[in-house]
């Protein structure tokens, strides 16, 4: 796929070019296409995380990496130390040299002078091309020593033979660290999404000066059905997206996918909907998460009772109910 100034996107299934098994880790997942990368013969490498929301300018990054003569790039971020711990930790000197860097500790270590906040790695990495190859190679010889993580085994051994640098992510307008997510968990995946239908939401979707690019599918617009005292279809303090139909409905502080249907008297609070679902008459669904192609039989009661929810439904450490076809015995992938 070809852009405006010459740039391109390759989409590539998972490959099994070395091994016989799938990726062990990130490492090794960039290691099984290094023939790929090696054929566009790149200086510097950049590789990103897929469970991430933010905004940035690589280049500002990239420009930092060439001018520091770095080997390796780290973008990293203030965060909260109690979140810290889904996080790589990093610690740096007065120059952005990286001086420690623990994946997922325990307890992590603040930063210096504030006790509330931890500097978490993003998952971003500019690599030096060389470096990223020979580091690979090397991984790739530790059979059993090592998990073939960047964030596990590779960046830790590169701080004491290798430079390796920080590169802080700040919000050029505001100053201070930037808005930056990690969704790779459905506490985190439930917050970001509701996050957006703040009034001010730091990420704001309606930019038009940096506007987020993404596949379109041509829908209707949103309706809403039905103005009778308890039959009244409405959302509040949300976002409801293109070929939904509220029918009866009330839906608050909630994010709904495309091609949603909520049936009469159901109501749906503090959850984010996926595509093609359609809920019930009297339905009831709070701080829930409902994926792609589930259909809530009617009268089901979802986020009420916690107890109940865990034994048909994953409910998640902060209380998030995940539904999924699967568990309610219906195969989305085969329209049933």
């Amino acid at each position: 796929m070809k852009g405006d100034m010459d740039e391109f996107v390759e989409l590539l299934p998972a490959q099994q070019r070395i091994e016989t098994s799938w990726y062990a880790g990130t490492a090794d997942a960039v290691l099984q296409n290094l023939d790929i990368i090696r054929n566009h013969q790149p200086e510097y490498v950049l590789i990103l995380a897929g469970d991430h929301v933010y905004k940035m300018d690589y280049g500002t990054m990239l420009a930092a990496h060439v001018e520091q003569d770095a080997d390796v790039t780290v973008g990293c971020i203030e965060v909260p130390v109690a979140e810290a711990t889904a996080c790589g930790v990093m610690a740096m000197d007065s120059d952005n040299r990286v001086t420690e860097f623990v994946e997922k500790p325990a307890n992590p270590k603040h930063i210096p002078g504030n006790p509330e906040k931890a500097l978490a790695s993003m998952g971003i990495y500019v690599f030096s091309a060389k470096v990223l190859f020979d580091e690979l190679a090397m991984d790739h010889q530790l059979t059993t020593e090592s998990s073939h993580d960047f964030g596990k085994d590779i960046i830790p051994s590169m701080i004491s033979r290798a430079r390796v640098m920080a590169f802080p992510f700040q919000d050029p307008v505001k100053g201070g660290p930037a808005y930056w997510r990690d969704v790779g968990t459905i506490d985190g995946l439930w917050l970001a999404n509701l996050e957006l239908i703040g009034v001010s939401p730091e990420l704001n979707m309606y930019d038009s000066d940096w506007p987020i690019w993404t596949h379109q599918e041509q829908l209707p617009p949103a309706k809403f059905v039905f103005d009778d005292d308890d039959r009244r279809g409405m959302a509040v303090d949300s976002m409801v997206a293109g070929g939904c139909i509220i029918s009866g409905a009330v839906v608050r502080h909630s994010v709904l996918f495309s091609q949603v249907r909520a049936h009469s008297y159901a109501q749906i609070t503090d959850s984010v909907v996926f595509p093609d679902v359609e809920v019930g008459r009297n339905c009831e669904i709070h701080r829930a998460i409902i994926d792609r192609g589930c259909r809530i039989p009617e009268g089901t009661r979802i986020g009420v009772d916690l107890e109940e929810d865990a034994k048909r439904f994953y409910v998640s450490p902060g209380g998030v109910v995940l539904v999924t076809p699967e568990m309610l015995g219906q195969d989305y992938a085969h329209g049933l």
